[in-house]
Order: C-alpha cells, then structure tokens, then sequence
C-alpha cells in the first residue's frame, strides 16, 4: 500500500474523486463537450476527465493491493488475430474505500465476474459499474461518482423539473468538501497517471483501449429505421 495521503483508503475522499475536485489539472478545455468544474467556473473535457477519473480509480484500487492487473492473449476478428487484453484479479482481503465512492465498487465488480472465468476483463468491470447505456457514457460516468460523494454528504445534490416531465439532478460544492478537499494533496494521483504513462507504457495502453472499449458498448445505438 503506498503511504501517499492522498491514495490513503481511509481518507474521505478518494483519488478519482480528487480528480473531479481538481479536473482541470487533468482535462482540458476542447471546442465541443465541456463540462463546467464543481469548484470553479473553469469548462474541460467531459471525455478528458471522466477517462482521468477512471484511470485514477482502477490504479489506485492497484495501488491499494485491491485487484492485480493482468495482462492476457486474446483472441480478435473471429479468431484470426491475437490481442492483448487488461484483467482486474480481485484480491481476498482488498482495504476499504469510501462508502460509494468508484474505488470501492470496483473489487465488488471483479470478484463477481471472476465467477464466470475471463469477463473480468478491465472493460466489463466499468461497462458493469455504469450499469445501464446512455447517449453519453464519458457524463454518466461523472455523475455516478458525483451521486457516490452525494450519498456521502460531500456533495448537496438538488432536483428540478424540466418541461414538466423530465427531472434533472445538479449537484454543487459545500465549502466543508472544498476545504477538504484542499488539504489533500493531488499531486500523489498525478504522480500514479504519469508513472504508469511512463514505466508501464503496456498497461497505460490497455486501460485506455479497456476503458474506451466499456464506453463504446454502452454508447446508446440509434436503432431507428427510416423507410421513407
């Protein structure tokens, strides 16, 4: 386990929610898709961070001696190429991140699916975490984790009606959760991005390619036919 505060279980908030309170130190702004930061008026890339967030967490968990990445052959184009795929092995006795929080789902996810032999797959454990397919998986995976800190008490979380039928959840900043989230370092998730970008270049590759791979299959399909 590695004594970063700021990768530490037993801190309040966890690295991927670190990354959120912090997105634009790990996003950019781009021409289209933005999303403004809970904790400043700034606008970055919703895709940019919500893949930040998620790399932060699956690492961390690794971090945190929760799961073990494994590199594995597969087998792609109806057997005719090989592949290399990224595998989350759950570990017996993984410590305990915040209540809610992506960190503490992902073990869960993992031990599950390490019942039916190879679909822990690094792209099952978020395709299932995300649970249900939507028109944009890179902002539902930003609200999950904002409703874990909700649940939490880390963030007010409000409900308004839109054309009378349509409920839409907005979530803001308490200054307790920024004051907080002020005291913890992040240099310590960055410094968990940048070494494995830089040390394990395999593995940074496949998490990205496993990740991208979880939001395409729950990228809602237009299924609709026109006839005309």
């Amino acid at each position: 386990m590695t004594a970063n505060i700021s990768l530490d279980p037993k801190n309040l908030i966890s690295p991927s929610e670190l990354v959120l309170l912090n997105g634009e130190q790990f996003a950019k702004k781009v021409l289209l898709g933005n999303i403004q930061l809970l904790h400043t008026d700034v606008s970055v890339s919703i895709a940019q961070l919500a893949q930040a967030m998620l790399t932060a967490a699956v690492l961390a968990d690794e971090a945190a001696g929760n799961i073990h990445l494994d590199v594995r052959q597969g087998k792609a184009m109806f057997g005719l190429r090989k592949v290399n795929n990224l595998y989350a092995n759950p570990t017996p006795q993984p410590n305990q991140w915040p209540q809610y929080s992506l960190e503490s789902k992902l073990p869960e996810i993992a031990t599950q699916l390490m019942n039916d032999e190879d679909s822990h797959q690094v792209s099952n454990l978020i395709y299932a975490w995300l649970r249900q397919d939507s028109a944009q998986p890179w902002q539902s995976a930003i609200e999950m984790v904002k409703q874990g800190m909700a649940e939490r008490g880390l963030l007010d979380r409000t409900e308004e009606k839109r054309l009378k039928v349509l409920t839409v959840v907005n979530y803001s900043l308490p200054s307790t959760t920024a004051e907080m989230t002020r005291q913890l370092p992040v240099q310590p998730v960055k410094q968990l991005l940048d070494t494995c970008a830089s040390s394990r270049q395999d593995i940074w590759g496949l998490l990205e390619k496993e990740l991208k791979k979880a939001i395409k299959d729950r990228t809602e399909q237009d299924n609709d036919v026109d006839f005309d």
